[in-house]
């Protein structure tokens, strides 16, 4: 029976690791329009429940989600917070494909090491050891709440897992998630035990939980089967019911396992003579109903999403409130959705910036403006969209240093009489003409500095210095430039949420190469220098 219920989770196991592989290689898929039907192409962010709880500080105080978290990972957090107050980490010891995998590698461990193995760390190191995951945890919500992005997923190993093929993970992420593996043949589930913040938390439900591990100690003949089963190396046979912060409900220990006296360790809410134990397959049931059915309940009633809410903040106060603000318009947003949100023709939009008759603007993407224009003498792209709107529609925005085509100039000065003397002037000398647009020189090949082919930064800054009240990040930095201003390594992997790459590159030709937007990560380290 014991070999059945450890096959039935194995399973189960199974299923969580390749549904999140399938669904991880179909979102790589869609990016480039080949995605499978009827699969999910979610991205791995959108599907961690653990990024419900970073982006919790965000949402309560701008009601926003931080970058690349969606609805969906509240929903899971929710479902598995409500897992976790029924029968404790069950995600962790049935779901969680990052620390499956650790137990797959464990066995061979197992085989190599035989009782040795996961015994090998004094226990008084051990047991100050686990609690290092609780500093990480408060480290990781900190510092998302400060920062307002996604910084763990540099170090992530669960992200590792699944994008290591990519290109798109961090070597620190990569390099964790290779020492996590190679640990595991010597300590189960390594990563679980010291370093998880998500395990951590959950760790915290095993105090409140409903259904308990319990034993009898009455009909218990004390034989260790228990504390020997028991990946945590938790000593189930010392107490009555297990309250340790580190069990995962994975019932390894009970009577239907390794215990060799029926009803004497089980998952109840009294003790196991006491009361009807939840046995493996009811508790196997309930996984998969509670998770499927949270997500099938959620989706009905519209709160289920996996991809972001084209929806722009509005503005809060002035004559403009509860309208949307333009400054909110993502390098993702497509042309016919600008068009939408602020009603204005979708021809008004294609004229004002240039762009191909044969282009489907349900496609073409606010981000995609800087590729149009990469010639110019001056920058154009999703930051000179959201001054267009603004001062087309009359509404309020702050005018920096974006210019925009002198299509877009005429179209506003032709449809809006309304525009104050500092806009008026800022337009005067802000407007790029459509023949500095055709005779601009091609830019710089990929690697070099626009202002040095040969690829060497330019006077310790990396980027030609800005006139007085304009940004320090213009189109020319490098990212060698953005350290000279006292940016740091971690923070530009932060905002480009990848490996720095060589510091000769200008930040520009870099994100045209990843199909970033240039205005976004631009205003991200104009943000960074100025604080």
């Amino acid at each position: 029976m014991g070999e059945k219920n450890n096959r039935l989770r194995t399973g189960i196991q199974v299923f969580f690791f390749l549904l999140v592989g399938v669904i991880a290689v179909n979102h790589t898929l869609a990016e480039t329009g080949a995605s499978l039907p009827f699969i999910g192409a979610a991205s791995v962010h959108a599907i961690c429940p653990f990024g419900g709880v970073e982006t919790l500080y965000q949402l309560f105080t701008t009601g926003q989600y931080i970058q690349k978290i969606h609805a969906s990972a509240l929903v899971l957090m929710g479902i598995v917070f409500g897992l976790a107050i029924l029968f404790g980490p069950v995600f962790c010891g049935w779901i969680c494909p990052l620390g499956s995998v650790q137990e797959w590698v464990g066995k061979l461990g197992k085989r190599l090491l035989g009782r040795r193995y996961n015994q090998l760390i004094p226990r008084r190191l051990d047991k100050v050891l686990r609690y290092l995951r609780y500093i990480l945890l408060g480290l990781v919500l900190y510092n998302t709440a400060v920062s307002g992005m996604l910084l763990f997923a540099n170090i992530d190993p669960y992200y590792a897992l699944y994008h290591f093929w990519t290109g798109e993970t961090g070597i620190a992420a990569l390099v964790i998630l290779a020492v996590t593996l190679l640990l595991s043949l010597v300590v189960e589930r390594s990563w679980c035990k010291y370093a998880c913040p998500y395990g951590a938390m959950l760790g915290l439900f095993n105090f409140v939980r409903i259904f308990k591990v319990r034993r009898t100690k009455t009909s218990c003949i004390d034989c260790g089967s228990c504390d020997n089963a028991c990946p945590m190396n938790i000593e189930v046979s010392k107490g009555e019911a297990v309250l340790n912060h580190q069990c995962i409900s994975c019932l390894r220990c009970t009577s239907e396992t390794v215990c060799p006296v029926p009803e004497t360790v089980q998952l109840s809410m009294k003790l196991p003579k006491q009361d009807k134990a939840v046995l493996y397959k009811p508790l196997a049931v309930a996984v998969l109903v509670l998770m499927f059915g949270g997500i099938a309940a959620t989706s009905v009633l519209g709160y289920w999403s996996t991809t972001t809410d084209k929806t722009p903040e509005t503005y809060k106060t002035g004559e403009a409130a509860g309208a949307y603000d333009p400054s909110d318009i993502r390098g993702s947003y497509t042309i016919a959705e600008v068009s939408e949100l602020f009603q204005i023709e979708p021809e008004i939009l294609r004229e004002a910036f240039q762009i191909p008759m044969d282009a489907d603007l349900n496609k073409y993407q606010s981000k995609n403006l800087e590729a149009l224009f990469e010639g110019s003498t001056e920058e154009i792209g999703n930051s000179s969209l959201q001054v267009f709107v603004a001062l087309y529609k009359n509404l309020p925005i702050a005018l920096g240093s974006e210019f925009l085509p002198d299509t877009a100039v005429k179209l506003i000065l032709r449809d809006n009489d309304q525009l104050t003397d500092e806009q008026r002037s800022y337009l005067e000398s802000h407007t790029l003409s459509t023949s500095d647009k055709e005779s601009a020189t091609p830019p710089a090949p990929s690697g070099t500095n626009a202002a040095d082919p040969s690829g060497a930064s330019t006077a310790k800054s990396g980027t030609t210095p800005p006139a007085d009240g304009e940004p320090l990040i213009n189109g020319q930095v490098t990212f060698k430039g953005l350290l000279d201003l006292g940016i740091t390594q971690a923070q530009i992997e932060s905002v480009i949420q990848g490996e720095m790459p060589a510091t000769n590159l200008s930040v520009r030709d870099y994100c045209r190469e990843n199909g970033l937007s240039f205005g976004e990560i631009k205003d991200a380290f104009n943000v960074l220098v100025s604080q």
